[in-house]
């Protein structure tokens, strides 16, 4: 990236948008961060105080705006990259709300997209996921996509809607399929998260399944670095998984968050919820080539760097 070049994050309270925002401006990038603050995944308090720090940041200037119906023209015009990050995410939300997950995933999209026809835009990362594929996500990009939430739903469209505005006009964009980020910062709906809360507190956790369902996790400093880098990396139109190499059940992990606090979990075992995958395994082979994506944190270091974090909350 060359001096002249100013970066937007949507998104930017959040989980991996806060990680990209901050690992932005650790290389001394002028960033644009933007946040609509929206409550219910996250404690209002949380993603304020995130929002704050970031706002503080030197080289970051920050604004509090929503993609769906406010005035996108008072962002400044020197914008050269996007990262959208912004969307409403969960699988179990989005049967009950639906007009939620379509504006935030989709209709804030298409204004975007609308507002950078005033900037000299090179390069727009959309970010996307696993939940496109449906209820077992194993292969590369070349898989069939076959949603079973409104969530994936919603993100298979954003993807489509992008993909339109290049056929049509060149747009400059690609996608990014992330696969089950974990790590430090995690939102607090998120299972990993959740899991070490309750068993911090010493409370029953309660595990929708049988927990032999697996996950391709993704270490946040992994999923950050392939996301910069498809800044310039990659061509306009291409599609990438963003996966970790180690596929693990959900009770293996539940294991490993046992044996580091070294106390027995209380688990609640439940009925599998609707809309969940039931295993991923994603080949990012191509992320590997192109974007020189690395999975360089095994799940076990990971976690116990998450329950670090966790504990200073």
């Amino acid at each position: 990236m060359t001096s002249s070049e100013t970066v937007l994050v949507t998104g930017a309270a959040g989980f991996i948008g806060s990680a990209v925002v901050h690992e932005l401006h650790r290389q001394g990038r002028r960033v644009i961060a933007l946040d609509a603050l929206l409550d219910g995944l996250y404690p209002a308090d949380e993603k304020k105080a995130r929002f704050e720090t970031l706002a503080n940041l030197p080289s970051v200037e920050a604004f509090h705006l929503d993609l769906r119906s406010d005035d996108l023209s008072v962002l400044p015009t020197n914008i050269t990259h996007v990262i959208n990050e912004a969307a409403m995410p969960g699988l179990g939300l989005s049967w009950n709300d639906f007009d939620l997950y379509s504006s935030c995933n989709l209709i804030a999209l298409a204004r975007l997209i609308d507002a950078s026809s005033r900037w000299e835009l090179a390069r727009f990362v959309q970010i996307s996921t696993s939940s496109v594929y449906g209820k077992n996500a194993i292969g590369d990009e070349n898989q069939p996509v076959k949603p079973v939430s409104p969530y994936g739903v919603t993100k298979l469209a954003a993807e489509n809607l992008l993909l339109a505005h290049l056929r049509d006009s060149g747009f400059p964009g690609l996608i990014l399929r992330y696969f089950s980020v974990y790590g430090p910062g995690q939102r607090p709906d998120m299972a990993y998260r959740r899991f070490i809360d309750r068993a911090l507190a010493g409370e029953e956790i309660t595990l929708y399944g049988s927990g032999e369902q697996s996950r391709s996790n993704t270490y946040i400093d992994d999923c950050v670095a392939a996301t910069i880098s498809a800044l310039h990396a990659g061509e306009p139109g291409d599609i990438f998984n963003i996966a970790g190499g180690e596929e693990r059940t959900i009770n293996e992990a539940l294991g490993i968050i046992e044996g580091i606090l070294g106390e027995p979990l209380k688990i609640n075992r439940q009925p599998a919820a609707r809309g969940d995958q039931a295993r991923t395994k994603g080949d990012s082979s191509e992320a590997t080539k192109v974007l020189g994506f690395r999975h360089t944190t095994r799940l076990e270091e990971g976690l116990a760097r998450q329950i670090a974090w966790q504990k200073g909350l």
